[in-house]
């Protein structure tokens, strides 16, 4: 092994090994292999073990103390809980049960905080997802299957080196003013031996960014020999239910007594800690949501790619490509495939027009909801600089329980209650030592995302040992596309924003802060926020629980509003266009005519809702939550600063 792979502190590392060459690997890099890391692919058995297929031995003990903790929690339920509630006369919360939880809601709980206090890496995690997925079909029985259509399985191929050249040549200045001083040997795809300006330059407050544009590492996955990738993913849509009658929200009808088909695309970004879960295991919860906006509303669901396989950004990357499928279905970036094959006779068969942007609705929910926001920021600052003509952007977000602060280190996701289902905390704040980041008790869905596995999945960032996973985890955790509460500038992302989270959300506490922030850079758009009561993470996806309905509900009507106020705006803006052309120039100067300028527009500015749980809502800053200037100090400026000097 040279000399140089090897870590005096942590003794020797994994020796790089050669893939074939791809288009990402050019002369420079091949002539040098020791200053360059390629991909190895994952052995037989790992592959085996990342899709949740057990086969170690401290996984079957991970099931029999998944089957003890299950019946442990019974038992409290019914010996300890039940009697306590019983005896105040269900007006007092237990310490694993409220009160206004129903039998099956307490039991369902129970279930799930059971399960994900027994697991402890990503195949674990991929098991439990693959037998909930198993009931997927038995969950849905409940929906008329004649009022949606599910086309699964949909296959982009996609062109890596021509989907990233808007962001290479965005970040051509940054990436240039490294090689200034040499510190960075002309090399910027996935140095083994980073320097300390290489990994600051991830920082979007360090002096090596031009303007502020925090650099991003290129991607870490598997490629095909032609440097392509596929993409998968699924349609749903809403169809014309016969046993129903549905009426337009407003109250009027449409032709034939029945509402017109509605135009809503969902671009779904599902969740799973970034590590788990697929489009199929979002499929019941993405279908109501449909059913509740109307017949005709469709929703891709993108099946992006996971850690530690794939880890940052390559998420982000199939979310702008998805966009592009939606969009512009001809772009040279993806070709549509036909049984895992490019199609020649019909290749694109499955968008047969491409979809107006005014007609996307951008969703996620938990991880996929700081994905959804990650794309908002990457089209923004990464893509939309160099190119033209210029994307328009989707009108109306929906975002559920969103993780925007990739280290959990806010007071909910670190507090010591059993309502919620979700492990707690998830990450580690990148301003600790590193004896504590490898001190962290449980699996840690940050570093994986951030960094990869080295153990299954080995690539440049974990290559080197353990000090320099730190050292890639600590920097890349405060890249405004990783933790863009606290790391991004949110102003200019335009358009109607809706989050909704639960008073017992372990990522309440980043939801309501994104919210506040952006609310605050963006005075002249709607922000709604929606905290619901004794209601946990992602409480939509209970189909048995009345406040999903409810929230449901609140979404279809929020995304029919905001998308009416839009249609409504953009035609006073045509109005006005046109109304300037005949005049002359004194008047066309003078005339008022833009977003964000003038009086504020109806339905701008931030909105706090509480709802209840008997579904009554009250707006204010009510919620019994922590205050946000606690929350805003969760990374304490003085430590930020500090570290930014030693970095």
């Amino acid at each position: 092994m040279p000399p140089e792979l090897r870590d005096p502190k942590n003794g020797p590392l994994i020796e790089p090994v050669p893939r074939k060459p791809s288009p990402l690997v050019d002369l420079h890099e091949q002539e040098q292999p020791n200053q360059s890391f390629y991909y190895k692919r994952p052995s037989f058995f790992s592959r085996i073990y990342l899709t949740g297929v057990i086969h170690r031995p401290n996984d079957l003990l991970f099931l029999g103390h998944g089957l003890v903790s299950i019946i442990w929690t019974l038992v409290c339920l019914l010996i300890v809980d039940l009697p306590f509630l019983i005896t105040t006369r269900f007006r007092t919360n237990s310490e694993r049960h409220p009160v206004s939880w129903g039998a099956i809601y307490s039991f369902c709980m129970s279930m799930s905080r059971a399960c994900s206090s027994s697991v402890h890496n990503v195949a674990q995690l991929r098991l439990v997802s693959n037998i909930i997925t198993w009931f997927i079909p038995l969950r849905m029985l409940h929906l008329s299957s004649s009022s949606y259509s599910v086309k699964p399985n949909v296959q982009i191929k996609v062109h890596l080196n021509t989907l990233l050249e808007p962001e290479r040549k965005t970040l051509a200045p940054t990436r240039a003013r490294l090689n200034l001083d040499n510190s960075f040997d002309g090399i910027h795809r996935n140095p083994v031996n980073p320097s300390p300006e290489y990994l600051a330059s991830f920082l979007p407050d360090n002096p090596h960014n031009l303007g502020r544009l925090a650099n991003l590492p290129e991607e870490s996955g598997d490629l095909n020999q032609d440097g392509t990738y596929t993409l998968r993913g699924e349609w749903i849509e809403a169809l014309d239910d016969p046993k129903e009658n549905r009426t337009r929200r407003d109250g009027r009808e449409g032709a034939a007594g029945r509402a017109p088909r509605s135009n809503v695309v969902l671009l779904y970004c599902h969740g799973g800690g970034h590590v788990f879960c697929s489009a199929t295991f979002h499929r019941q919860v993405v279908t109501r949501m449909l059913l509740e906006i109307g017949p005709g509303a469709r929703a891709f669901v993108v099946d992006y790619r996971l850690a530690p396989e794939d880890p940052f950004p390559a998420a982000v990357h199939d979310i702008y490509a998805a966009y592009l499928y939606l969009t512009q279905p001809n772009h040279p970036a993806i070709t549509l495939c036909t049984n895992g094959y490019s199609s020649t006779n019909n290749p694109h068969n499955h968008v047969t027009t491409p979809v107006l942007p005014k007609d996307i609705v951008l969703a996620g929910d938990s991880a996929g909801a700081g994905v959804a926001i990650a794309f908002q920021l990457y089209m923004r600052d990464y893509i939309q600089p160099s190119i033209e003509p210029k994307f328009e952007m989707p009108p109306v977000t929906v975002l559920i329980s969103a993780w925007t602060d990739i280290s959990t280190s806010m007071p909910s996701a670190t507090s010591r209650h059993t309502y919620c289902y979700t492990p707690s905390p998830m990450g580690v704040n990148p301003f600790v030592d590193e004896a504590t980041f490898y001190a962290f008790p449980k699996f840690n869905f940050a570093r994986t995302y951030l960094c990869g596995d080295s153990k299954l999945v080995p690539n440049e960032r974990n290559c080197r040992g353990r000090h320099m996973v730190w050292e890639w985890y600590r920097h890349l955790a405060q890249h405004p596309l990783v933790s863009p509460v606290y790391t991004a500038d949110l102003s200019g992302l335009g358009g109607a924003t809706l989050l909704q989270t639960g008073a017992f959300d372990r990522l309440a506490d980043d939801t309501r802060l994104y919210a506040h922030k952006l609310g605050q850079a963006n005075p002249d758009q709607h922000v709604r926020l929606e905290l619901y009561r004794d209601m946990v993470h992602v409480h939509q996806f209970f189909e048995f629980l009345p406040m999903a309905d409810k929230a449901l509900c609140t979404m279809a009507d929020f995304i029919y509003d905001s998308q009416e106020e839009y249609n409504n705006r953009r035609a006073a803006q045509q109005s006005s266009a046109k109304l300037k052309r005949k005049t002359n120039n004194k008047y066309r100067t003078s005339v008022n005519n833009g977003p964000g300028t003038g009086a504020r527009k109806r339905g701008a500015g931030t909105e706090w809702i509480v709802v209840d749980t008997d579904g009554t809502e009250r707006e204010g800053h009510d919620d019994e939550g922590c205050p946000i200037s606690v929350l805003e100090d969760c990374w304490n400026p003085e430590t930020r600063e500090k570290a930014a000097a030693n970095a």
